[in-house]
C-alpha cells in the first residue's frame, strides 16, 4: 500500500490550486494524497500576519488547533505544510508519522525537539527565498546608506532639502567593512554581491569552517570582532531558542558610530530594546529592517518615526514565482525519497 501524505492548504493558498502539484506524487508512486483546509478562522492578511509572528515567536503550540490535521495525521506518512502549524499534539498523536515537509527555509511551524524524540525527520526548503532576499538585502542596505527611501519620502511631499541627520556616514560600499552574520544560501549570495562592489567582507558563521571562508576571499572573524570592525552588518541566521538575541547589548556596546545594521532574517535575532537605544540614541548610524518584533507595526511603534532608519513591511522574500520555486524545491526532495527511500533537505536538529 503507497504512502499517505497529508496536503495542509492554508490562507496562503486560499482560492488557488498551487498545492494540486503534490498530486502528481499519487500518479508516479501510488501515493494516497489528502488534502485538508486549515486556518478557516483567518479572514484576512492581517489576521494572518499576527498568527505567523506569533508562531514564529513562540512556535506552533500557540496556534488553536487544526482538528482536521488531528485526524487526517493519524495514520499519516508525510505531512506537507506551508505556513501552517503542525502542533505538537498533531504530531504526537500519528502512528507511522516519518516526516514532517515545510514549505519554507525556517520551520517554527513544529516542534523540534519533539520530532527528534520520536524520530520524525522534518524536511524544508532551503534556498528558496536566497535570490529576492539577498537581492532585496543590497538594495535595502544601499538604500539605508545613501538615504534613498528618505529623498523619496521628502520629494513626495514637495520637500527638495537633500540634508539628512546622518549624511556624514553616507559612505560607498567599497573599502568598508561588511560583516554577515552567517553565511548560508542568502549570505553566501549576499557575499558575492559585496566583494564584486570592492567590500571587504567579514564573515561569522560557525558552521562554516575558516578555511573555506578564507579561500572565498573573507576573513573569518568572531561575532564580537565582527560587530566592532564592522561598518555595516547584515543579519543572515536562523532564529532559533539559541539565537534568540543573538545580537544583544554586548554588541550593540562594540559597534562603532558610523555602522549600520541590516535585518531581512528574523527581528527575533536582534534583541529589540538594545537595537532601540542604540539607534534612538544614535550610538549607531542606522538601520534597514524589513522584520519586526510586532508585524503590523501599532501606530505608535517609535520606528515609524525615526529618521535613522528605513523599513520595509516584510517584503524581502516577495516576487511573482515565488510558490513555484519552493514547489519545485519541495517537490525535488519528495521525489528523491520516492525513487530513494532516502531524504534529502533534512534539518538539524
Amino acid at each position: 500500500m503507497g504512502k499517505k501524505i497529508v496536503v495542509m492548504e492554508d490562507f496562503t493558498v486560499r482560492g488557488t490550486d498551487h498545492m494540486n502539484v503534490f498530486d502528481t506524487l499519487a500518479e508516479k508512486y501510488g501515493a494516497e494524497v489528502q488534502h485538508i483546509h486549515v486556518q478557516k478562522n483567518i479572514h484576512d492578511g492581517e489576521e494572518f500576519a499576527k498568527m505567523f509572528l506569533n508562531m514564529e515567536k513562540n512556535g506552533p503550540d500557540v496556534i488553536d488547533e487544526e482538528e482536521e490535521l488531528l485526524e487526517a495525521i493519524q495514520d499519516a506518512d508525510i505531512v506537507i505544510s506551508h505556513i501552517s502549524a503542525v502542533s505538537t499534539k498533531a504530531v504526537n498523536s500519528a502512528k507511522h508519522l516519518e516526516a514532517v515537509c515545510i514549505m519554507r527555509s525556517g520551520v517554527e511551524n513544529v516542534n523540534l525537539a519533539n520530532c527528534k524524540e520520536k524520530g520524525i525527520k522534518v524536511i524544508n526548503a532551503p534556498g528558496r527565498l536566497a535570490v529576492p532576499v539577498s537581492e532585496f538585502t543590497i538594495g535595502l542596505m544601499i538604500a539605508t546608506m545613501k538615504n534613498i527611501a528618505h529623498s523619496h519620502q521628502r520629494m513626495q511631499a514637495k520637500n527638495f532639502d537633500n540634508k539628512f541627520t546622518n549624511d556624514c556616514y553616507s559612505v560607498n560600499l567599497k573599502g568598508k567593512n561588511v560583516g554577515l552574520v552567517g553565511c548560508g544560501m542568502v549570505g553566501s549570495r549576499v557575499a558575492k554581491v559585496l566583494k564584486a562592489l570592492e567590500a571587504n567582507v567579514m564573515i561569522y558563521d560557525p558552521y562554516m569552517p575558516a578555511e573555506k571562508i578564507t579561500a572565498l576571499g573573507y576573513e573569518s572573524v568572531s561575532l564580537n570582532d565582527l560587530c566592532a570592525k564592522a561598518d555595516v552588518i547584515s543579519i543572515h541566521y536562523r532564529l532559533t531558542p539559541e539565537t534568540k538575541g543573538m545580537i544583544g547589548p554586548e554588541q550593540f556596546a562594540l559597534m562603532k558610530p558610523n555602522c549600520f545594521l541590516i535585518n531581512t532574517a528574523r527581528a527575533g535575532l536582534v534583541d529589540e530594546a538594545a537595537m532601540m537605544d542604540a539607534l534612538q540614541n544614535r550610538k549607531i548610524a542606522g538601520a534597514g529592517l524589513d522584520v519586526f518584533h510586532e508585524e503590523p507595526l501599532s501606530e505608535n511603534n517609535p520606528l515609524l518615526s525615526m529618521d535613522n532608519v528605513t523599513i520595509t513591511n516584510h517584503l524581502a522574500g516577495h516576487c511573482a514565482d515565488i510558490f513555484q520555486m519552493t514547489a519545485d524545491i519541495m517537490m525535488n526532495a519528495l521525489n528523491h525519497y520516492f525513487e530513494t527511500g532516502e531524504w534529502i533537505n533534512q534539518v538539524r536538529y
